[in-house]
């Protein structure tokens, strides 16, 4: 699939769920304050964060469909680390407040109201929708693997997984209304969600802020191409330095070297061809360029 076609679709798909995510952003609001109950509460909050979030993926998806080949000379992988950056970075900061409601919530309990009942019917059509705007995602992810759509497959995991567990929980809750253990199944049940969704995020966080700071290659991929160039030594005069880093998908490697006077440039442009070749057996998806300097 090509980029614009890819972000095309995302771009739709992200739209598609913040029309179906609306409605539910308001009945669960009526719900929150009508049932005063903390899970309810939560995910008011995190549906409110998840409309941030898609509305920052439509937008940013609109603008990658665009030819930006001479707006970005070096590809849009620092575009895309940024726009992950800031979409995870709300489900972020979203789980912590998540965790500080809960911890609350289990210092000073309160019991449930009879009506969660009315969420629980409303869990189920979330958890339908969610079940179908997952797929949708995991096909898109699967065909077009940008960190756009990789931070979005995230988001939609984390929806299916909150309200799958939130239906249960509520259910429980109303279930065990007049026993004190049903004052503590929210938010009991909401810290290990949001611990289990947090070290997603802080992977997928560090991850951008690596491509971000152009930090170099993990030294054991360094090792492989000083090993492939060693095996070409005779065809070069010095060796200078190597310079790497990720850009999206892609990794971008620059082995400087210098060479013999007499050095002709289809010499120089052979030798990068078969380094190219070579270093692309053993790192995916890179681009090798030989940078001259003078001896």
């Amino acid at each position: 699939m090509g980029n614009k076609l890819g972000y095309e679709q995302q771009q739709n798909l992200s739209f598609a769920q913040i029309l179906a995510e609306v409605p539910s952003f308001v009945a669960v609001l009526v719900s929150a304050i009508l049932s005063r109950n903390l899970l309810v509460f939560i995910d008011l909050f995190d549906s409110f964060m998840y409309l941030i979030s898609l509305s920052l993926v439509v937008v940013l998806s609109k603008k990658l469909t665009k030819d930006l080949r001479y707006e970005y000379n070096y590809g849009i992988g620092k575009v895309e680390a940024i726009s992950s950056l800031l979409c995870d970075g709300i489900a972020f900061f979203g789980l912590l407040f998540m965790l500080g409601l809960s911890v609350y919530e289990i210092m000073y309990p309160e019991q449930p109201s009879k009506l969660v009942i009315a969420v629980v019917g409303l869990k189920v059509i979330n958890v339908v929708f969610d079940i179908v705007f997952f797929a949708k995602q995991r096909k898109i992810t699967k065909i077009h693997n940008s960190a756009i759509s990789k931070a979005n497959y995230a988001e939609a995991l984390s929806a299916l997984l909150f309200d799958s567990v939130a239906l249960v929980s509520l259910f429980a809750v109303w279930l065990l209304r007049d026993n004190p253990i049903g004052g503590y199944i929210s938010p009991v049940v909401s810290i290990f969600v949001a611990i289990y969704l947090i070290f997603g995020y802080v992977k997928r966080i560090r991850q951008a802020l690596i491509e971000l700071t152009d930090k170099t290659l993990p030294e054991e991929e360094q090792m492989k191409i000083l090993n492939i160039l060693s095996r070409y030594y005779d065809s070069y005069s010095q060796f200078h330095s190597i310079n790497s880093h990720k850009s999206g998908d892609v990794t971008r490697i620059d082995i400087h070297l210098s060479f013999d006077k007499d050095t002709r440039v289809e010499e120089v442009v052979r030798l990068q061809k078969q380094m190219q070749n070579e270093i692309a057996n053993q790192i995916d998806n890179c681009i090798v360029n030989i940078i001259v300097e003078n001896s």
